[in-house]
């Protein structure tokens, strides 16, 4: 064990010297929001103050699993004999969530809540039927995928409690192309189980910091579950008073050494709010926390981008319009080095910079960026280099470097992936300042 634990330590301390002293985690800070009756009936008007929020996942809140296995989302009947069965403008409004421009990045649904039976239902219907292609959970599940276009699938069990179940539940979700997010509040045990049998189909942990999960701590869960937690706290509401967006930010700005971000529950109270409690205020809230005091504004999002080559419908414009889904990436086969270059139209005072790889939209991680750099010019003629990245090998490329001030930007790329392929992808290029 010792010389396990050894050789361990040594990987770590060899990928991080390669990775430099200014890489920091190779996901950017989860910013979450739960809501419920308003993600689906609220109209578009809902969808597009989530897509300029500041948030970048959104979780519908919450689908319930009858004993036969219909879904229904809060108390509309969605999914039944493994066909979407609800409001088709839904799906039309969902969808427009992660479509440019937009902050919003990943979608996920939440299933079960406190007093409700539904995890004791999936428990019944595996006992029954089991996980395969033919039972009403996968064929249900795979119906909600298709009209949702959700990213993952978030396990809220607050009374079920059994292990071999969730995880069958969570490996047949996995089979259809979801990840499986946790979201507890009590009852460690079940939690490190679950956690330790799916593995790392699990990618995020939302940690209930409110009502019953009041006395969480963070730093505990992290312990707990073997990796960074988010925590969630509850806006201002009438029920129990809530965090102000303040408040919000104080509290993740303690927990953030064992916080990947944070969440907030609930967009059905916070849409009743006004400044300096609103939407994106919350989301600024979150943001900022884990930001270094770094605006949540992305400076290139949909500024003019042009490239040294491209593929035909893979434009550089691509990579600076706040999506990494449906391929939206710039693509360059050209022979030698090859380069994108944002105009932003103005001079910024910029400190932090970002590119998502080919792994962050969904291709294989050997087709990741290995070798750049950064370079920034006030003419888009002369060039200085900024920051320089070597043997990468992350999906995201997140990095502080000292402010400088810029109109024009470059990702100027030596060797574009892991492997001999000569192809450059880049889904997203993303600038913030002070």
């Amino acid at each position: 064990m010792k010389r396990k634990l050894l050789s361990l330590i040594i990987t770590c301390l060899l990928l991080v010297s390669m990775i430099g002293p200014t890489a920091s985690a190779a996901d950017e800070s989860v910013s979450a929001i739960f809501g419920g009756g308003p993600f689906y009936q609220g109209g578009q008007s809902v969808m597009n103050d989530l897509k300029a929020s500041g948030f970048n996942t959104v979780i519908i809140w919450s689908v319930h699993v009858n004993a036969n296995g219909d879904l229904v989302l809060n108390d509309s009947l969605v999914c039944s004999n493994g066909s979407y069965v609800g409001n088709s403008a839904w799906v039309t409004q969902w969808a427009s969530l992660k479509t440019a421009p937009t902050t919003v990045k990943r979608i996920e649904v939440s299933v079960g809540a406190w007093g409700c039976a539904d995890f004791e239902n999936i428990k019944s219907l595996i006992a029954s039927q089991g996980t395969g292609s033919n039972s009403i959970l996968y064929k249900n599940f795979a119906a909600l995928k298709q009209a949702t276009g959700a990213d993952a699938i978030d396990f809220d069990d607050e009374s079920c409690y059994d292990v071999a179940s969730a995880v069958s539940f969570g490996q047949m979700c996995v089979g259809l192309g979801y990840k499986v997010t946790l979201c507890p509040y009590t009852n460690s045990s079940f939690w490190i189980s679950v956690k330790n049998q799916l593995g790392s189909s699990v990618d995020r942990v939302y940690l209930q910091c409110y009502a019953g999960g009041a006395g969480n701590s963070p730093s505990t869960w992290m312990g707990y579950m073997g990796m960074k937690v988010i925590p969630g706290l509850w806006c201002i509401n009438n029920s129990s008073g809530g965090d102000s967006a303040s408040s919000v930010n104080t509290k993740l700005t303690n927990w953030k050494s064992s916080s990947a971000g944070g969440f907030m529950w609930l967009y059905d109270d916070m849409m009743k709010l006004a400044s300096p409690n609103k939407t994106a205020d919350y989301a600024n809230a979150i943001n900022s926390a884990f930001s270094g005091g770094q605006t949540s504004t992305n400076i290139a999002l949909n500024k003019t981008a042009t490239a040294n080559s491209y593929v035909t419908g893979e434009t550089p414009s691509k990579a600076v319009d706040g999506s990494v889904t449906n391929n939206s990436k710039w693509c360059s086969t050209a022979s030698g080095d090859k380069w994108l270059t944002v105009d932003l139209g103005t001079a910024y005072n910029i400190n932090r910079w970002v590119v998502k790889h080919a792994g962050a939209g969904g291709e294989t991680t050997s087709w990741n960026t290995k070798n750049f750099k950064l370079q920034a010019s006030s003419n888009g003629s002369t060039w200085t280099d900024v920051d320089t990245v070597t043997n990468n090998t992350a999906n995201i490329t997140d990095r502080s470097v000292s402010s400088f001030s810029a109109r024009y930007v470059r990702l100027y790329i030596t060797t574009p992936t892991q492997t001999t392929d000569s192809a450059a992808r880049i889904y997203e290029l993303e600038l913030y300042g002070q």
